[in-house]
């Protein structure tokens, strides 16, 4: 579903989604519209930045032009001739001047200058990524091999984007440094010979030919202003768009069935809910959301066979009409209560719609339903008055071919029929039976 922003603006989001980065647990079509409200708020952040930002810039303009025409009447003086030194030291100043602070770390210090604080910079956020995006990263990664540069570089670019905005916000610090904030793990306290306690990196940061120590020496001093952008926030939403528009009518079925049966199984538990017999059904509840779940993940191009699924979810609505049939046929609320419905109907799902209504042990502990009286003299009446006026009728047929052997021996036992008709209290019996004949 599609709605405005919050602020009835132009932008266009998809309501009625989870917020956040997509979530794999989720289905492919979920997903999509997820990464489809991500791009549209980083858009939305960016442009509001960007407008601060400009706003902030004509501020400072102002500001400058109203400070140049104050010095408009000052005195002026003549420069000193430019020494022949070599290198400027307000460049050097400049070049180590820090951007894209964000905190200090709490009150941790550089090593190599202790007298300056260690911040956190500004980075940028993580790059969403959708399940089929993830999956054809990790068939590059296998195809391209573990030693290639281009999978070290798939690998490694959020890590590059971190260590240059660390290095543009700490000009001073270094690696240990870096490790420090980004992997305290890899900051391992030992102990000297003298039993002083000092820190060092952990072998996977010092291993010959580390990634980490690669990248480290790659970084330049860049903030996360001046970084490339990691999230195309633009090509990815026309990356969704137009997966979306181009799926044939097996994919749209493929994408949309899933979600539809797990509505169906989420309607089916809200019904449940609100007549308060969740505990009697969750078992087979759990039991289809693991067959939706085997489904969904079927790594097959094929449509899935939901058949036999929807045949156990009707089936499993049909019970809970029963329940209410059955709880109706107790007397609820009036002469029964539903815990004594449920433990009899829970009974009847287990033992192939049939239960117990004569319990001499629950006689004998007086576990009777409210009102007085047991669930069998609730039904006996019911059952009574339903034979008397509605008279049920059951056939029973025995029939007999005749007997081959008996022909080889001389004799012939041909085909005997009997029929017992049992209506109520009445039985009819009827036969038919052959004899020896002999033709002359």
């Amino acid at each position: 579903m599609l709605g405005k922003g919050p602020n009835n603006n132009d932008t266009v989001w998809c309501r009625l989604i989870a917020p956040g980065f997509p979530d794999t647990r989720t289905c492919l079509l979920h997903q999509k519209l997820q990464m489809l409200n991500v791009c549209v708020e980083r858009r939305v952040q960016r442009e509001a930045l960007g407008n601060r930002k400009q706003q902030q810039q004509q501020q400072q303009q102002q500001l400058s032009d109203e400070d140049d025409e104050e010095d408009d009447d000052g005195e002026f003086y003549d420069c000193d001739e430019p020494t022949s030194s070599g290198g400027s030291p307000s460049r050097a100043v400049l070049s180590l001047k820090p951007e894209g602070r964000l905190k200090r770390l709490g009150e941790q210090h550089l090593l190599d200058e202790p007298e300056e604080f260690l911040y956190i910079p500004e980075t940028q956020e993580p790059v969403p990524k959708t399940e089929d995006q993830l999956h054809d990263d990790a068939e590059v990664m296998l195809q391209l091999g573990p030693g290639s540069g281009l999978s070290t570089q798939m690998m490694c670019t959020s890590l590059l984007s971190d260590m240059e905005a660390f290095k543009a916000a700490n000009p001073r610090g270094k690696m240990e440094d870096f490790i420090r904030w980004y992997s305290p793990k890899d900051w391992e306290e030992v102990q000297d010979e003298s039993g002083q306690t000092t820190h060092q990196l952990s072998v996977r940061m010092t291993t010959e030919g580390n990634t980490w120590q690669k990248v480290w020496q790659q970084a330049q001093a860049v903030p996360v202003a001046r970084q490339r952008r990691l999230f195309d926030d633009t090509n990815e939403a026309l990356k969704v768009l137009h997966y979306l528009e181009t799926r044939i009518m097996g994919e749209i079925y493929a994408l949309t069935v899933m979600p539809a049966l797990h509505t169906a199984i989420l309607k089916l538990i809200d019904i449940y809910s609100n007549a308060h017999v969740e505990d009697i059904f969750s078992a087979h509840i759990e039991e289809l959301l693991n067959d939706l779940c085997r489904l969904s993940r079927a790594q097959s191009n094929e449509v899935p066979n939901v058949e036999a699924f929807i045949s156990n979810l009707a089936e499993l609505e049909r019970r809970f009409y029963q329940f209410k049939c059955f709880e109706r046929l107790a007397g609820y609320p009036k002469r029964s209560n539903q815990s004594q419905v449920k433990r009899q109907f829970e009974e009847i799902l287990k033992n192939e719609n049939c239960c117990t209504i004569v319990n001499k042990k629950q006689a004998a502990t007086s576990d009777i339903v409210s009102g007085g009286g047991s669930l069998y003299d609730i039904l006996s009446p019911k059952l009574q008055q339903d034979i008397s006026n509605r008279l049920i009728s059951k056939d029973y047929v025995i029939r007999l071919d005749g007997d081959t052997k008996a022909t080889e021996k001389g004799l012939y036992l041909g085909p005997q029929f009997m029929r017992a008709i049992v209506t109520g209290d009445k039985l009819r019996l009827c036969g038919a039976f052959t004899e020896s004949t002999t033709f002359v």
